[in-house]
């Protein structure tokens, strides 16, 4: 029910995206110092888009790749010490009295 809901929900945000840029398709001019770019504003505000979510992709992938690694590690670690718990149980108790 929650799944249809937001599908429902991200359909109209979809449409209303649509038909705003549609009827505002003015061309403007992007001055970036370098170069001026001319093109219409829906074109850039999906080039915008793009460009925050391959920002938001590389921030994702940067945390990701680093929690994995500590997840590697922290896995060695509990190897190495079941290892150890193992070999002391296998060991008979000494009793040097």
């Amino acid at each position: 029910m929650f799944r249809s809901i937001i599908f429902i929900f991200t359909l109209f945000l979809l449409g209303m995206s649509v038909a705003v840029s549609m009827l505002n398709s003015e061309i403007i001019e992007i001055d970036l110092y370098i170069k001026k770019f001319l093109g219409p504003i829906p074109l850039f505000l999906f080039i915008s888009f793009l460009f925050g979510a391959f920002l938001t992709l590389l921030f994702f992938l940067s945390a990701y790749i680093k929690h994995k690694r500590e997840n590697m590690s922290l896995r060695k670690t509990m190897k190495t010490k079941e290892d150890e718990i193992d070999s002391l149980r296998k060991n008979p108790l000494r009793d040097d009295h």
